[in-house]
């Protein structure tokens, strides 16, 4: 396929044909990246661009332009019929710059202004005056779902995220300086999120950074409840419309057992028998349950936007002690306040991470906070941590707990499982 100019290059080159008298040799400049973050930077490298692109000043704006321009676009080729330029592909390749890393490229110190040759707008090469101010971008991620970066300079082939949820900072330099340093930007020391001015910035390690740092948190509530009933459960539905769907019974555990990551708990009482399931992701097990006392078991059903969520409390029909308890809380808890007591499980305030999904947005994970009376266990995503009230004590599970902004489509979660160690 012959290869064109887009119209956005093709303006821009044109705007900047004649701005300036071209020298009549160039001056070559090092582009350098210095790493001065905790964490590795990943740049889009598909051509080599390193992440960083040079703009020049048009009006009182900057506008980039290609200084690795495909030599097919050129006016002494653009008349080459059977010359093109690389596919691009769909899948791109990246490259992580680790923390206290440096990487470089060059810049020829050429401009490319618009030409024409054969009936088609081509590209004229021009040199840059050496006490010209232009402008050097870096855009990078700090981290990529599902792709392992090398940490050592290493490139991979992998999609780059689109610019709006890119961190990406500047840098003015001319070209007779020969070197042009950038490095990412520390933002504003801070305590809390509130304390940081910059647009999405959030307060992590306690700098204020609209970015991503690496982190190893779970993205997805995994935590699953599933049900079935042959005479053991009653259903209560709640309000007119519906609401929750409540499954309850009293009875006896007659058998647990793990299935891969599911918990199988068999259920009997005089009306029947009944099973609930429960996925817990990450193979850390989970409670031990007794089978020689009467239990209470409540499974709470909520249906919203064509999904049903449902969460599960088990507790001992003798003392009412909660010996289990599990909620997906997709969108909201499924679980009441009353049904957990006397535990309470609220999300922490302040950010302790992020991620950036390109279908969703960013993703901020907060701690979570389990209250017993005076106790409390305060939980990172994907912990666990145990709390001693009196003579009994409790495993409680921050499966995860990822928020989206108000503008995102897609639903916030804050699953957890919680059960009794002895």
């Amino acid at each position: 396929m012959r290869a064109f100019l887009p119209p956005v290059v093709v303006a821009l080159a044109l705007s900047l044909a004649g701005c300036t008298c071209a020298p009549a040799t160039a001056t070559p400049v090092t582009l350098r990246i210095k790493n001065t973050s905790r964490d590795t930077l990943i740049v889009k490298d598909t051509a080599g661009q390193l992440g960083l692109t040079v703009q020049r000043s048009v009006n009182g704006q900057w506008f980039s332009f290609d200084d690795l321009p495909c030599a097919c676009l050129s006016c002494d080729r653009i008349c080459e019929r059977s010359c093109q330029c690389p596919d691009g592909g769909i899948t791109g390749v990246v490259r992580g710059i680790p923390p206290n890393g440096q990487a470089d490229r060059a810049w020829s110190g050429v401009i490319q202004v618009a030409g024409q040759a054969c009936g088609e707008v081509c590209l004229v090469p021009e040199n840059a005056p050496p006490d010209e101010t232009f402008q050097l971008q870096l855009c990078f991620v700090n981290q990529l779902d599902g792709v392992e970066v090398p940490s050592d300079g290493g490139r991979v082939s992998a999609s780059f995220p689109p610019a709006d949820v890119q961190t990406c900072v500047t840098r003015t330099f001319q070209p007779q300086q020969g070197v042009v340093e950038i490095s990412p930007a520390r933002g504003a020391d801070c305590t809390t999120t509130e304390g940081c001015a910059g647009r999405d910035e959030l307060c992590l390690a306690g700098s204020c950074t609209a970015g991503c740092p690496s982190n190893t948190y779970p993205a997805q509530p995994e935590l699953n409840v599933t049900f079935t009933s042959m005479g053991f459960f009653a259903e209560t539905r709640e309000g007119a419309d519906g609401g929750r769907v409540l499954q309850t019974g009293t009875g006896r555990i007659t058998a647990t057992a793990f299935t891969g990551e599911t918990l199988q708990i068999t259920l009997s009482n005089a009306g029947g028998t009944g099973r609930v399931d429960v996925k817990l992701p990450g193979g850390l097990g989970g409670p031990s349950l007794p089978t020689t006392v009467d239990v209470k078991a409540l499974v709470a059903v909520r249906a919203q936007a064509n999904r049903v969520v449902r969460a599960f409390t088990l507790r001992d029909a003798a003392s009412n002690e909660v010996l289990f308890a599990a909620d997906p809380a997709i969108a909201a808890p499924v679980l009441r306040e009353a049904e957990l007591l006397p535990f309470a499980v609220t999300r922490e305030p302040g950010a302790v991470g992020c991620r950036v999904d390109a279908n969703c947005g960013k993703l901020v994970f907060s701690r979570q906070k389990l209250t017993n009376g005076s106790a409390s266990a305060v939980v990172e995503p994907g912990r666990l941590a145990s709390m001693t009230v009196g003579s009994s004590s409790w495993r409680f599970w921050n499966v995860t707990d990822g928020q989206y902004g108000a503008a995102s489509a897609c639903d916030s979660y804050r699953p957890y499982a919680l059960w009794r160690e002895r």
